[in-house]
């Protein structure tokens, strides 16, 4: 008989800028729109309300988009209390949570959330049981990832269905209220990326052609206009737009020819855009990011040309930190190819599965 799970606790210890936040924000919102009652502990809710800025972060407690926030301070010591306990990231619970979950009658379903990759292994260590060396507690570990043989990626209910309608005129107004008015024959593309990356190079071959229009929302970059703000030089024109919310960074991304994103939200985001992407991995000192990026590009690139997959792998290892030449024009032809690419994946990734469901299923099973 499967475990009815009525309440979650989620607990997230802030690393990769607004990423880990982003993701767990997005987590409890799903869950409570499938009927969770659902509470988040973060403990730097400066980032989170960068995305939702509506959070006031004196407060230790407050409602938010259908779950409870809870501020996780040096001073506050996180209560579980609920029928399932998810850890994102590997952040650890203090030694009084885990007394308090032994303790419990039965123990709550204790989920560590992996990070996002699709390295082999992942499929191997998917739902796999760790038991505590003292406590009678036993965690299991949830990997996001490609595959049906992995957790998925978080969806809304009605994210595709809201893609789908979202048509030429529905781009154009929502461009339109960011203050962007799409050239003619200009590529859009978007840039969210950390600040190691190439960036001045990056902006100065786009300068050489084709034509691009390049948006930039605040606060990513110091060589790129203010909000409201656009520039010109070459074939390239920057502008500035507002910190965009998460609904209407999924805008923007859908409305873009290609998009460059970083860490793991925004590059989820952008697979369910269904558009070109180039992925900025979050920076590791034992540059393991570049392992993961490569996997992620064998599993993508599977039905693409030889010369496509190439040219996007290479771009792609430039823009990581590789000491390789990038070929902007050589990727920039292949673009329509690689939108044909991104609406196939999309399909792909919708019929493996989706996370949050996916989660509370397995903890129902395992309950």
């Amino acid at each position: 008989m499967m475990r009815e799970l009525r309440t979650v606790d989620i607990f997230c210890q802030v690393l990769d800028n607004y990423g880990d936040a982003g993701v767990c924000w997005r987590l409890a919102r799903i869950l409570a729109s499938l009927g969770q009652s659902v509470t988040l502990w973060v403990d730097d809710l400066t980032r989170l309300q960068r995305l939702r800025p509506t959070i006031d972060v004196s407060l230790a407690q407050q409602a938010l988009d259908g779950f409870t926030l809870k501020h996780w301070s040096s001073t506050t010591t996180p209560e579980p209390v609920a029928d399932l306990v998810i850890c994102a990231f590997g952040c650890r619970l203090p030694e009084s949570a885990l007394l308090r979950m032994a303790a419990m009658t039965p123990a709550p379903v204790w989920i560590n959330l992996e990070y996002l990759s699709a390295e082999q292994w992942v499929e191997q260590s998917h739902r796999l049981p760790s038991p505590h060396p003292r406590l009678p507690l036993v965690e299991h570990f949830f990997f996001p990832g490609f595959t049906q043989r992995t957790g998925g990626l978080l969806r809304e209910s009605d994210l595709l269905a809201k893609r789908s309608a979202f048509d030429a005129n529905a781009r154009m107004k929502f461009l339109s209220q960011l203050g962007v008015n799409p050239q003619t024959g200009a590529h859009l593309v978007s840039l969210f990326c950390y600040p190691t990356a190439p960036i001045a190079s990056l902006f100065q071959m786009m300068q050489s052609g084709p034509p691009v229009l390049c948006l930039v929302p605040e606060g990513v970059t110091p060589l790129a206009p203010a909000s409201g703000k656009a520039s010109t030089q070459g074939a390239l024109t920057l502008q500035g737009i507002p910190f965009l919310d998460p609904d209407d960074y999924d805008r923007f991304l859908w409305s873009c020819d290609l998009n460059f994103v970083r860490g793991e939200d925004s590059a989820s985001r952008a697979q369910w855009a269904a558009q070109p992407m180039l992925w900025q991995l979050y920076p590791q000192a034992d540059r393991a990011q570049l392992t993961k990026l490569q996997a992620f590009l064998a599993l993508y690139g599977e039905s693409l040309d030889p010369l496509c997959a190439n040219r996007l792998r290479h771009f792609s290892d430039w823009w990581n930190g590789e000491p390789v030449t990038p070929d902007w024009p050589g990727l920039m032809a292949v673009l329509p190819v690689l939108k044909a690419r991104a609406s196939i994946w999309q399909q792909q990734l919708a019929e493996s599965g989706e996370l949050a469901t996916g989660l509370i299923e397995f903890a129902r099973e395992i309950g």
